[in-house]
């Protein structure tokens, strides 16, 4: 079982952007693809995508990673959260639900949660704008939960009114890609989101 699994969400219908978010590129590079190299980075293998729109345009980008396509995905991010953690719940010590479209959040941000978790097994999640959010880090204990969300607001509607939550300042977790002006403004931006790979590598052996 591993300490701790991630399940990078990618079901949305990218309304707002027009068109399927999943498959624009973010310096040159896919931005499904670009999320999942940065929890792979920190995770390695241990990572589920959790996938729905126009799902069998993005499996090719995984390059074998595990997925799930989650049923009736269009109801919401808290209802494919909720399938994802059915999926995982047997597998895992802790769950990291990361959003593949927050394309400035690197794996040392993720090292950040995890070390964070580990020092306490509390909860914990990344702070922004003045307030908590995804990515966010649970333990088994609310796996139950996290079963139960449902509708588009993920985890983020509870999570001020969790015990013990613990919190990250994280202000990269603001930027997410919801419109084509967002994704303009961050491609000219390109060399803050470049990844460095060795310190998280590293990390993530003494995790194991």
């Amino acid at each position: 079982m591993e300490p701790v699994t991630g399940l990078l969400m990618a079901a949305g219908q990218s309304r707002r952007f027009g068109s399927n978010k999943m498959l624009c590129e973010i310096d040159g590079e896919p931005l499904i693809r670009h999320a999942l190299r940065q929890l792979k980075a920190t995770l390695g293998e241990s990572v589920l995508v959790v996938l729905g729109h126009e799902a069998d345009k993005l499996i090719p980008l995984l390059d074998g990673t595990a997925y799930l396509i989650a049923q009736n995905h269009q109801a919401g991010l808290g209802h494919s959260i909720a399938a994802g953690v059915k999926a995982l719940q047997h597998n895992s010590h802790a769950i990291l639900i990361a959003l593949a479209d927050q394309p400035t959040i690197t794996h040392h941000d993720y090292c950040a949660l995890i070390d964070r978790y580990l020092s306490d097994g509390h909860p914990v999640c990344a702070q922004y704008n003045g307030r908590p959010g995804v990515p966010a880090l649970f333990p088994q204990s609310l796996y139950a939960k996290l079963k139960t969300l449902n509708g588009d607001q993920g985890a983020r509607a509870w999570l001020n009114r969790l015990p013990n939550l613990q919190t990250v300042p994280m202000p990269g977790a603001a930027h997410d890609i919801d419109t084509p002006e967002a994704l303009n403004k961050l491609n000219r931006q390109p060399h803050s989101i470049r990844p460095e790979a060795g310190r998280a590598w590293r990390w993530r052996t003494l995790w194991r």
